[in-house]
């Protein structure tokens, strides 16, 4: 029909094109805000989903994964250079999100050593990282909310309401309401 319009501007003179073209857009707007708020889904295995969009995992190693959870259970916020004050949590989050490897603590801590260790990007590279993933399953225009985002030497936060996240880990159930 478009392709018709195109070719042809008197049917742009049309009342009843104009209706139908209008409808179509106010169409296209409710589908758009009806999924803005999809909900994230932590399972039983510590796998991350977006059902609404999609029934893939959001596959990420352990240290993106670990600390996009993170970020996900402090909702206001966190400044990347007071991370390292958070060192404890985010051992335990990498230890549940590994579980199944049976990673050596050493390399788990040297690993996140490195990411809050002062002056270093490894934080804004693993950021980058959890984008892109989320870029595989989200839409474009979703990807702002569901990212980790924060202006330099400010809060970092995820702005996705919280009642939107469902985790069913019972580990990480109780790091979040601790």
């Amino acid at each position: 029909m478009l392709m018709e319009l195109l070719a042809n501007d008197k049917l742009l003179e049309d009342e009843d094109i104009k209706e139908m073209l209008k409808d179509m857009a106010l169409q296209k707007g409710k589908t758009d805000t009806c999924f803005k708020d999809t909900p994230i889904v932590i399972d039983t295995q510590c796998r991350l989903f977006f059902p609404i969009y999609s029934e893939k995992e959001v596959k990420m190693s352990y240290l993106p994964k670990t600390v996009y959870i993170f970020f996900l259970l402090h909702h206001t916020g966190v400044e990347f250079k007071n991370l390292d004050s958070y060192m404890k949590e985010l051992y335990q989050i990498y230890q549940i999100v590994s579980e199944e490897k049976n990673i050596e603590a050493g390399k788990i801590k040297r690993s996140l050593s490195n990411l809050v260790a002062p002056g270093n990007n490894r934080i804004y590279e693993i950021c980058s990282v959890v984008r892109r993933k989320l870029s595989e399953i989200l839409p474009t225009e979703l990807v702002a909310q569901y990212a980790i985002t924060g202006k330099w030497g400010g809060l970092h936060k995820i702005e996705v309401e919280r009642s939107l996240v469902d985790i069913r880990h019972k580990k990480l159930k109780q790091i979040a309401f601790e």
